[in-house]
């Protein structure tokens, strides 16, 4: 099967960080990528992608994953045959990972005989839809009128929140009054995703979310924590290097320290203030 991959990147500091060039590099393996930052990145820095992308480009633009995604998408069919792809994917770089090997779960989604597939389905009683980190498609889905119309329509929102609402949710209520199927790999509903990545990381779940380092106060340290120490030394060293760029290293040196009953304290702390 030939793929590709729209890969959204956003790096406050401005870089390519190290667990963003493992990610890249792991997925190389399986498709073509397209990369596209909301953020702005020197030529230096996105030189680090050289060999393992087709195209690469930074820029502010403040439409959050989705105008990243716009922008790949029009940048390939502006210069690709997207014919001569089976499977289009959007994929951001929300998550630490890949923490097993990808090909098995690209494998698994692609087989569910839908016509678009998630990584995670929401099951939310009201909105249920796929979450928007890693989305894939059949060639009946992203060569459609229907989505070509969804996704140039994004534009700014005013935030995260707004995203999830309008494109995340959006996306999977698009395909259902167009008439395409979907299905989700791993059924999570409400704030498991990042709240139960122990338990998810042990069900086969290739990625955690980067979120589980600053929820609940801290408290799911230990959780990350056993993930590390489960990798490969070189992938445990990569994610806690770049967790370190990115918060801080003395704040994860803390964050990943402390027995249960530190991370129970740190979680009853984390309630207090939100009882106040």
């Amino acid at each position: 099967m030939k793929r590709l991959f729209l890969f959204a990147g956003y790096d406050r500091l401005g870089s390519i960080g190290p667990a963003l060039e493992y990610y890249i590099r792991s997925l190389s393996r399986y498709g073509d990528i397209i990369t596209v930052m909301d953020n702005e990145c020197p030529d230096t820095e996105l030189s680090k992608l050289s060999g393992l992308v087709l195209h690469a480009e930074a820029t502010r633009h403040g439409e959050y994953d989705f105008g990243s995604y716009k922008r790949a998408y029009f940048w390939a069919s502006a210069n690709l045959d997207l014919t001569s792809y089976d499977f289009c994917y959007l994929l951001n770089d929300s998550v630490y990972g890949p923490l097993y090997e990808l090909g098995d779960c690209l494998d698994r989604m692609e087989n569910l005989g839908s016509d678009a597939f998630g990584l995670v389905l929401n099951p939310h009683r009201r909105h249920p839809h796929l979450q928007s980190w890693f989305i894939g498609m059949g060639q009946n889905v992203f060569m459609s009128g229907e989505f070509l119309k969804f996704i140039g329509g994004v534009t700014a929102v005013a935030d995260k929140e707004s995203v999830c609402i309008v494109y995340e949710t959006g996306f999977t209520e698009m395909l259902h009054s167009s008439g395409f199927s979907y299905a989700g790999l791993f059924r999570i509903p409400g704030r498991q995703i990042y709240n139960n990545i122990l338990r998810l990381y042990r069900n086969g779940l290739p990625f955690f979310k980067k979120a589980a380092l600053t929820r609940h106060n801290g408290s799911l340290g230990a959780q990350v924590r056993q993930i590390l120490d489960n990798l490969p030394p070189d992938l445990k060293d990569i994610i806690t290097e770049d967790a370190g760029l990115v918060y801080g290293r003395e704040y994860i040196a803390g964050f990943l320290s402390g027995s249960r009953m530190t991370m129970a304290c740190r979680y009853l702390r984390y309630m207090a203030g939100k009882l106040r």
